[in-house]
């Protein structure tokens, strides 16, 4: 292990640099869309060195350093004590970095992790989190830097999924979950940014008894195009002071209602 002095990481136009290496920290991904609920905000002057202890770890014994960890001293119960902010990790050993991790003021939990999932430099995958508990997941599903998938949880369990179908940069299908299984799906067909239509999910065979089909429910006739109501808002980490509200996500309607299938 060695401290920042034998191994500087330098901020540089968004990009942190590792002893000369290639290094980089994966680009931010551009995650607002007009219709989707703001992100969290969460503090990535934590993994500046500037004011931190750097520690770094060579866990494949190459001779370069693939862990970075950065300490912030702060007051707790009238001590001052180090505490993890930040780490910076190369889990292949490219010279890049595939992970970071952001923790809160006092080290004791996350509060944010990106990652690198094509192993390209840039970052494609955010996770959010609230006291500790995932609260909203961010992917770029084709890779082109833009946020097309958004989820969101509640108590560590998934109730809402958004997604940018057509690459337009705006939410288009909302999936939302009921006890863990998806169970309605909002469509925007014309460009409004609202839902204008839905479908209840499919039954599965493995949730009927004997394994059976269940018969097809006889159609509801399909309301006018409509908002659809705001949903509970994914519970989100506590954003820095001056942060906007987040705006409220489509709700679905209520759990008894059935409409036309899907043609």
């Amino acid at each position: 292990m060695a401290n920042s002095k034998t191994c500087a990481l330098l901020l540089v136009s968004g990009l942190f640099a590792a002893c000369g290496s290639s290094q980089n920290k994966g680009a931010q991904m551009v995650s607002a869309a007009p219709n989707a609920a703001p992100a969290p905000l969460v503090n990535r002057e934590k993994c500046n060195e500037q004011g931190k202890h750097v520690v770094t770890a060579d866990t494949n014994e190459d001779k370069k350093p693939d862990v970075w960890k950065f300490f912030k001293t702060v007051d707790i119960g009238g001590q001052k004590t180090e505490v993890l902010v930040c780490k910076q990790s190369d889990l292949n050993h490219d010279g890049k970095i595939d992970l970071v991790n952001y923790y809160d003021d006092r080290g004791a939990a996350l509060e944010m992790e990106e990652a690198d999932l094509d192993q390209d430099g840039k970052f494609d995958m955010t996770v959010y989190y609230s006291n500790g508990k995932r609260v909203r997941d961010e992917k770029d599903m084709n890779f082109d830097q833009r946020v097309d998938v958004w989820k969101f949880y509640e108590e560590d369990k998934l109730v809402r999924e958004e997604h940018d179908k057509n690459g337009d940069g705006r939410v288009d299908e909302w999936h939302y979950y009921e006890g863990g299984k998806l169970d309605r799906i909002g469509y925007d067909t014309t460009g409004s940014g609202r839902v204008d239509k839905w479908d209840r999910a499919p039954e599965r065979d493995e949730d009927v008894p004997g394994g059976a089909a269940p018969a097809a429910p006889p159609a509801a006739t399909p309301p006018a195009a409509t908002t659809p109501p705001p949903a509970a808002a994914a519970p989100a980490a506590p954003a820095a002071a001056g942060a906007k509200a987040a705006a409220p996500a489509p709700a679905a309607p209520a759990p008894g209602a059935k409409t036309a299938a899907k043609k």
